[in-house]
């Protein structure tokens, strides 16, 4: 399976990995903050893409990982990046 589009944003991701699809404001730092606590856990970020409306309008990133994700790792990334509007695991068997 490929992905190539998202709600109109134009992505690509396997869905081979665990991924995370991550709406939130076009902020400075958000993958800074997002890569920050993923490399804090232990977990390897594989592939990583952002898209946005506009400056400082709708963005959304796309994190594609080698780890499995628990559902404590999204409650976190959701308290800590306070932006995340909605976050989507497409999470792989």
């Amino acid at each position: 399976m490929e992905v190539q589009e998202f709600d109109e944003y134009p992505f690509k991701f396997s869905g081979e990995r665990p991924t995370l699809v991550i709406r939130h404001s076009d902020q400075k730092g958000v993958i800074a903050e997002l890569s920050d606590i993923l490399y804090q856990k232990g977990i390897n970020i594989a592939r990583i893409a952002n898209e946005r409306s506009k400056i400082n309008g709708a963005a959304i990133t796309v994190c594609e990982i080698d780890n499995i994700i628990e559902d404590t790792l999204i409650s976190l990334l959701k308290r800590e990046i306070s932006i995340i509007d909605e976050m989507v695991l497409v999470q792989t068997k």
